[in-house]
């Protein structure tokens, strides 16, 4: 079935800029741009109508209503009568981190409040498999979740984490202490108590004696293992970090002078090697996360050289 919207030049230039890593040619003089993937086609008319067709055609169609204040078209799904009737859209505040795994880059922890009156919006996006969106698709969905949604966010930057780690900080102690800000934070700022769910990394006892020197700590706490896929507070709030995580990614690569790789591996390693050979390894201080094995490894490459 086909879906068409009728959109104006900025929403046009949008949904472009979206999908352009898939854009295809047409030999149609009235197309203006046409995207394909395995699911779904769009095509963009000079008149500015976008059809969707495909297998999840409706879905790319919803999500542009949603983003663009239009109301989607209703269609109930097995698997979301399934997400309804659980605690998947429950109201509650979901806290998750991102750029653990990444040598470079900060360490983002959010913490996103969803309230009844945000499910449906949420609903529309299709995020319960947060973890699988794209990053493309991440910087549409994040910008959007950022408007509608409450929230607390911190960013523990290269070097303020790389002197943490110097003085004792282990990963989880950080995560730890970053998901107890930004949850005080927003109990604060929504004045309000509902369920807290944060995505386990550690034991709860652990968790808690890693903060056993604060101040003040938030003990309301339900944990759990991905989390994401149970709780629509945690998606949204992993994608809102994941949003800002790539904008700081962003800028970190702009200010480096480097085509920054995400996450760490064989072709991390190479890239970290190249730095060190051309700006010496005290410049990875401020981008980087110096306490990974990722150092070790690019100092190896090195020295075979």
């Amino acid at each position: 079935m086909n879906h068409i919207l009728e959109c104006n030049n900025v929403q046009v230039k949008k949904i472009i800029s979206f999908y352009r890593n898939d854009q295809k040619e047409s030999k149609n003089e009235t197309v203006l741009f046409f995207a394909k993937s395995d699911f779904f086609s769009a095509t963009i008319y000079k008149s500015n109508k976008v059809m969707f067709q495909g297998k999840d055609a409706l879905e790319e169609y919803n999500m542009w209503c949603i983003m663009f204040g239009i109301n989607p078209i209703k269609k109930v799904k097995k698997t979301e009568v399934k997400k309804s009737t659980s605690n998947y859209y429950s109201q509650s505040i979901g806290s998750d981190e991102v750029g653990t795994g990444d040598f470079f880059g900060p360490v983002v922890v959010c913490a996103a409040y969803l309230t009844g009156q945000d499910i449906e919006f949420v609903k529309g996006l299709k995020i319960d498999d947060s973890k699988k969106i794209t990053d493309q698709r991440i910087r549409v969905i994040g910008q959007q979740l950022k408007d509608r949604v409450q929230y607390s966010m911190l960013a523990l930057h290269n070097k303020k984490f790389n002197d943490m780690t110097q003085k004792g900080y282990n990963m989880n102690k950080l995560k730890a202490y970053l998901h107890n800000s930004a949850i005080l934070q927003l109990v604060k700022k929504i004045k309000n108590k509902p369920l807290v769910i944060v995505d386990q990394f550690a034991e709860e006892k652990l968790y808690f004696n890693y903060l056993k020197d604060e101040g003040e700590i938030y003990r309301d706490i339900t944990f759990t293992t991905k989390a994401e896929s149970k709780y629509a507070s945690v998606a949204v709030a992993s994608i809102i970090a994941r949003y800002a995580f790539l904008q700081y990614f962003d800028n970190l690569s702009d200010k480096s002078g480097y085509d920054l790789l995400k996450g760490a591996g064989k072709k991390v390693d190479l890239q970290v090697a190249q730095i060190i050979e051309e700006k010496g390894e005290k410049f990875l201080y401020s981008i980087s996360k110096t306490n990974f094995r990722t150092l070790d490894k690019a100092k190896e490459i090195l020295s075979g050289k």
